[in-house]
């Protein structure tokens, strides 16, 4: 285990075994690596675990609620994706929304993953897919995604998790921004979160007002992250809308979706290694835009013959 790359079959099998320090390697594979990654994960049968999207905009307390719904979910076993903004200067990324989960840094159930966007939109990783592939692997119970904080147009959460979690704060806004497309759209439940705002109750008023317009029925949970009122009951009512899924086919549509856009984001990513390639990126100056575009899809379907 000390060698610094490990073979195959000593993944494959430390994966088997739940060896953490293993699952570690495979996500830095993920991240790195992604087709040897996909090529280790396809050998390894896999649990279905509910993966869960807590999405939201900047300063709504993402993090904190899911600090306080890991202290729910003591009895199983827990992944997190925990996805920091980069830098668009130097890619960097401060990793730094795990603090706020330091609680749980240690536990046996839980295992925290920071993932840098490396400049992807949508508010998470590029290695996302494989990233839930692998805890799935491991036979994880749950998986959280937390993304970066988002805006109304950032909503990819939405191709991956199986319930996705859109997180309001009392003083966010009016009904006009509700309103808004995007990110209101994908939500599959909504939280309230900092419930002491005396705001709390007349925001979850004109939430309901809003769906209500819109024909939609999506459940609306106040919490406190910071006390842990009312995460319980929300915790629990994830768990029976997973049993649900599983029982009419919901999850199952969902899980065919983010196949295809699992396919979608890999063939992008290979496209853009292809693109960034020094030898490709010599041509650029003397072919024009459509000969640049055939370039591009031969090269790509001539690796995937």
């Amino acid at each position: 285990m000390s060698n610094i790359r490990m073979r195959d079959e000593e993944l494959i099998e430390g994966m088997k075994n739940r060896d953490r320090k293993v699952l570690a390697k495979v996500l830095s594979l993920c991240e790195n690596s992604p087709e040897r990654a996909n090529f280790l994960l396809s050998k390894l049968e896999k649990k279905l675990s509910h993966l869960i999207g807590i999405t939201g905009s900047p300063g709504v307390g993402k993090s904190t609620l899911t600090s306080s719904i890991l202290d729910e979910l003591k009895n199983k076993n827990v992944g997190v994706v925990v996805v920091d903004p980069s830098s668009p200067f130097t890619h960097g990324a401060l990793l730094g929304d795990r603090i706020r989960m330091q609680s749980h840094a240690t536990s046996r159930n839980v295992f925290i993953r920071s993932f840098a966007s490396r400049g992807a939109l949508g508010g998470l990783a590029p290695s996302i897919f494989e990233a839930c592939d692998a805890f799935e692997a491991f036979g994880m119970d749950d998986v959280i995604i937390e993304t970066v904080g988002v805006g109304q147009s950032e909503v990819d959460i939405r191709n991956v998790a199986d319930t996705v979690v859109v997180v309001l704060s009392p003083d966010g806004g009016d009904e006009v921004q509700m309103m808004k497309a995007g990110l209101m759209e994908i939500a599959d439940v909504f939280v309230i979160n900092k419930a002491d705002n005396p705001r709390a109750q007349i925001l979850k008023s004109r939430l309901n007002a809003v769906l209500t317009m819109g024909k939609k029925e999506i459940p609306i949970f106040l919490t406190n992250a910071l006390t842990r009122e009312g995460v319980k009951e929300f915790v629990n009512a994830l768990d029976e809308r997973f049993q649900k899924m599983k029982e009419n086919e919901t999850l199952a549509k969902r899980r065919r979706q983010k196949l295809f856009h699992h396919v979608k984001a890999s063939l992008r990513r290979e496209l853009d290694d292809l693109i960034d390639k020094s030898e490709v990126k010599g041509l650029v100056m003397n072919k024009d835009f459509l000969e640049l575009k055939s370039l591009f899809v031969r090269e790509l379907c001539e690796k995937y013959k």
